[in-house]
């Protein structure tokens, strides 16, 4: 995506940004403070000296992604997508204790009773480990879904998680989707300018 399909993209989703029209506290400061947070965090600058390669785009997602393992504090990240070193660096500079898996064979994936955190990309055996997933979330799990906006492989994935009745709240920035399955929230999807 070139950037001045980027920018007219930015311009259409101008009016929900940061929050915006939001009623629900909660969910205000998880658009504010993790999806939109524009204060730079101790380690971005390092983080631009070690990968200095990155396009905008993809520094931009990898920021999000330090954010939110920063916000979840996870032990485990499972990501089910083509190997990406830049995720693991990204996430365990916010968080440590989290460990990054990656998987990119549905094959040789198995979930424990619980899972915390999922990245799904849109690949072969997706559609699969979204079903499979969806059978092991809980209050604290978190999905995040890859290129919703533009890949009819992944908006598929989307409608499947926008439509389950476990999800909660959702996050469509229309790069990614993210997806909480807290049963004491009421079900409701948020569009978020990113």
């Amino acid at each position: 995506m070139n950037k001045v399909q980027r920018y007219l993209h930015w311009l259409r989703r101008i009016r929900y940004c940061r929050g915006f029209g939001v009623q629900s506290p909660s969910a205000y400061r998880f658009i504010r403070y993790v999806i939109n947070e524009h204060y730079p965090y101790y380690a971005y600058d390092e983080l631009r000296k070690d990968l200095p390669r990155l396009d905008s785009l993809t520094r931009k997602r990898m920021e999000l992604y330090f954010r939110i393992a920063n916000f979840r504090q996870a032990s485990l990240w499972i990501d089910f997508c083509r190997r990406d070193d830049n995720i693991a660096t990204y996430v365990q500079r916010a968080c440590q204790a989290t460990r990054v898996m990656n998987f990119s064979d549905s094959k040789h994936i198995i979930f424990n009773p619980k899972i915390e955190v999922l990245r799904i990309c849109p690949i072969d055996g997706c559609d699969t480990i979204l079903d499979v997933a969806l059978k092991h979330v809980d209050d604290c799990t978190l999905f995040i879904i890859e290129d919703i906006g533009y890949n009819d492989t992944a908006k598929r994935l989307w409608q499947t998680l926008h439509e389950s009745n476990l999800t909660s709240v959702s996050y469509d920035l229309y790069y990614l989707g993210i997806a909480f399955f807290d049963r004491k929230r009421f079900k409701n999807n948020y569009i978020v300018n990113f």
